[in-house]
């Protein structure tokens, strides 16, 4: 059930992206605030990271973030959806188109 629940969320996020489109690679870096119930999440382009491109591998376990300048790459479905949970909504999201792109997402504090 998990894996088809996995296969289906990946392809459904792949229907939703242009075929020509490229991604950098990002990194997903969690901020603690110390009294706040939620920490940031923020997602920055990776220093010397992989730039996707979806017309060679159109089946890859891509998770677009927000702005659709980054993307998060995945080896398995399962990550990926446990990430998917994490980077449902952005708060803010900024650059792009020349500048660096930055989204920035609240999460739940870890138990």
């Amino acid at each position: 059930m998990l894996r088809q629940l996995a296969v289906s969320g990946a392809l459904f996020v792949g229907a939703l992206i242009p075929a020509g489109v490229q991604q950098r690679e990002a990194t997903l870096q969690r901020i603690e605030i110390p009294a706040a119930p939620f920490d940031l999440l923020i997602a920055a382009p990776m220093p010397a990271g992989v730039i996707f491109d979806l017309a060679e591998a159109p089946d890859a376990l891509l998770l677009n973030l927000a702005g659709r300048e980054l993307a998060l790459g995945f080896e398995h479905a399962d990550a990926m959806l446990r990430t998917l949970e994490l980077v449902r909504t952005p708060v803010c999201s900024f650059g792009g188109q020349g500048r660096t792109a930055i989204t920035i997402y609240t999460v739940p504090k870890p138990e």
